[in-house]
């Protein structure tokens, strides 16, 4: 029998040793496989990370417009609704309501109408000019300057007016010799009555507008001043009791503009309102708003049904009066490029067409017809 020396029982187990490491090690050719398929699992993941990304930025936008379009459509509805509202001095005509602000033609003077409208005309060379709109924009309400924001081309502009009881009546001087009235003192009334604003006084059966020229507290009472500095007269043209109601009358603008006029930033809902000493304060309300426009429902049968026969841009509107609706068109945008695919779509902005834009942002357009609840 042949034996196996002990030399050549190591030499075995080394051999299949390495032979064992041999196998359990990786070819250049499959390392390259192996780091190609892992590329190919990398690219994917990565490509499905910038697609729900790019969705997630997508459906955030857009959630975006439909919130932006909903709050500014609601701003304006809230105040178109009570464009004119006076309290029961709505229906007051002729010498039961006196006016003694001065000069009439004032911007701050009340417009019994309660709106009036300004629709964009222009349509080639358009540099925002004033004249551009039908009629033509007051500059009371936007004067030139660097400090005051300008609306822009291809948007309307609404003008609402209103009375916004101030819950308190007459306490004292109900004689209308007397150049002053007064009210009862509260911190809400002191901070809300200032030298400037014009108030109405009414008790149903008359009224008279005024410009206040001071206020002075004390006894419990806020004593409202109406001097001939601002007023045709000193003297109110009716006698109160202290059952009147005190009321102060609101003008708001609302337009489309870009904060600080620069065309590098986003368009947006700005609300411009009349303040103290004729001062303007505006207020940029919602941003993405692009085009604003507004058609107005004039009831025009002698029926008295209070139904729109027909909606008119503002220059065609035979009686404000008797407006009864008002068409009121928003386009709003993303803010960013959010889309992949060029906007190559049209928009019915209250019967006015917009676009295509040819470009990767996306909008919707909002429509809604608002009554003004003190038109007849």
């Amino acid at each position: 029998m042949k034996t196996v020396d002990g030399s050549n029982l190591r030499n075995r187990h080394f051999t299949a040793a390495w032979n064992r490491h041999r196998v359990a090690g990786l070819t250049l050719v499959e390392l390259m496989v192996a780091i190609t398929i892992g590329l190919i699992i990398l690219a994917a993941v990565a490509r499905l990370f910038v697609s729900s990304r790019s969705t997630y930025n997508l459906e955030e936008s857009l959630a975006r417009v439909q919130e932006s379009g909903r709050f500014a459509m609601e701003f304006l509805a809230q105040d178109i609704r009570m464009a004119g509202y006076a309290g029961c001095s709505a229906n007051l005509s002729g010498t039961a309501v006196g006016n003694l602000v001065d000069p009439p033609a004032d911007v701050s003077t009340f417009n019994p109408d309660g709106i009036a409208g300004y629709k964009y005309a222009c349509s080639s060379s358009c540099s925002g000019a004033l004249t551009e709109w039908d009629p033509d924009l007051p500059s009371d309400y936007f004067p030139s300057g660097s400090g005051h924001i300008q609306p822009i081309t291809g948007s309307d502009v609404v003008v609402i007016q209103r009375a916004d009881t101030l819950s308190t009546h007459l306490t004292g001087n109900s004689d209308p010799s007397n150049a002053n009235i007064q009210i009862l003192n509260t911190a809400t009334l002191a901070s809300s009555v200032a030298a400037g604003d014009i108030l109405m006084v009414s008790d149903c059966k008359s009224a008279d507008v005024f410009k206040t020229t001071n206020t002075s507290s004390g006894s419990g009472k806020i004593t409202i001043a109406h001097s001939s500095a601002s007023n045709t007269s000193n003297f109110l043209t009716h006698s109160y009791e202290n059952d009147a109601e005190i009321m102060k009358l609101i003008t708001r603008i609302y337009f489309i503009g870009r904060r600080s006029n620069g065309t590098a930033n986003p368009p947006a809902l700005f609300r411009r309102e009349l303040a103290n000493n004729a001062s303007l304060n505006t207020y940029e309300l919602v941003e993405g708003i692009e085009i604003m426009r507004l058609s107005y429902g004039e009831d025009t049968d002698t029926t008295g049904d209070k139904v729109p026969n027909i909606y008119r841009d503002p220059s065609a509107v035979g009686n404000w009066r008797k407006v009864i609706t008002a068409r009121v068109g928003l386009l709003v945008k993303t803010l960013d490029n959010v889309d992949r695919d060029p906007d190559t779509r049209t928009y019915d902005i209250a019967g006015n067409t917009a676009g295509p834009y040819n470009d990767n942002v996306r909008r919707r357009a909002f429509n809604s017809t608002i009554q003004l609840r003190n038109h007849f």
